[in-house]
């Protein structure tokens, strides 16, 4: 499998009920370890995680799909529509397909905002979880009105032609990080908006801007739990502040020179902080 990070999984296919899943499944001949699943963002791909799923899944099976209408999952709304409930019912399908009873999760994004909903859903599914740039509750800094331009640029012009206009206008104004990652940022930025669809896009959308706060419910979480930001990701840096003030088993790294990455932009230390927490939560209680 290449780890460059914006080279193409050549996916397995999984039918669950009416509709297909595209994911990477990849694991060790043998091991006594949990699964890992690996949940992405809005826009997000399967492939955001192509650079580290080799040496995780060196000792766990490794999972990560494409969530409903991203990368080449089914790009039509379920019985709940485009909704957080669609996406958890889809996720919770998943684990019942491969037979997982109880697995590690890692949501990056809005799809830790995904891990949090089922981690309180259905907590005996989950041994451990790993929030990465997320928040239990919606950036302020996000544009409700940016979003519902693309929207309609996306309904008038495809999402190719919403991507060449969100592109340009990110070159102008692009942070030392994501330039540091030269033309391959740019390049699965293509891949990635570009498989989704206006309705998915729209859809999904959404449901992460209407998505309530969970902040009240964080003490519920029994699980260990790592919270890992960039220390430039100046969105989500106050959704860790708040993660690390509440949750009751916590610890929290932040990621030096990354931003909303931290799996690409410091690789080194996120390798060190993810295996450190696996095996910590692995080790028996005393």
């Amino acid at each position: 499998m290449p780890v460059s990070g914006v080279d193409e999984s050549t996916p397995r296919f999984l039918q669950i009920g009416d509709a297909e899943f595209a994911l990477i499944d990849s694991s060790p001949a043998e091991t006594h370890e949990p699964p890992c699943l690996m949940i992405h963002g809005f826009t997000g791909h399967r492939d955001d995680f192509i650079g580290v799923v080799p040496r995780l899944s060196r000792e766990r099976r490794v999972i990560v799909p494409d969530l409903r209408g991203h990368g080449d999952s089914v790009d039509k709304a379920g019985i709940c529509g485009w909704s957080f409930d669609q996406l958890m019912k889809d996720v919770i399908g998943l684990l019942d397909a491969l037979e997982i009873e109880r697995c590690d999760l890692l949501g990056h994004s809005m799809g830790g905002m995904l891990t949090l909903r089922l981690a309180l859903a259905q907590p005996e599914r989950f041994r451990s979880l790993i929030f990465m740039c997320t928040a239990p509750e919606l950036p302020q800094t996000l544009s409700r009105e940016g979003f519902e331009i693309g929207s309609d640029i996306a309904d008038a012009r495809g999402m190719e032609g919403l991507q060449v206009l969100m592109e340009k206008a990110a070159r102008r104004d692009c942070s030392p990080t994501i330039a540091g990652w030269g033309e391959r940022y740019w390049s699965h930025h293509r891949r990635r908006l570009c498989a989704m669809t206006p309705e998915s896009f729209r859809g999904v959308g959404t449901a992460f801007f209407d998505s309530e706060s969970l902040v009240d419910r964080l003490p519920e979480i029994e699980a260990p739990t790592l919270i890992l930001v960039g220390e430039s990701d100046a969105d989500f840096l106050p959704g860790a502040d708040l993660f690390e003030k509440t949750l009751p088993h916590v610890k929290r790294v932040t990621l030096a020179g990354a931003e909303h990455h931290p799996h690409q932009e410091n690789t080194s230390a996120w390798f060190a902080a993810v295996e450190t927490h696996l095996a910590a939560v692995g080790r028996p209680t005393q």
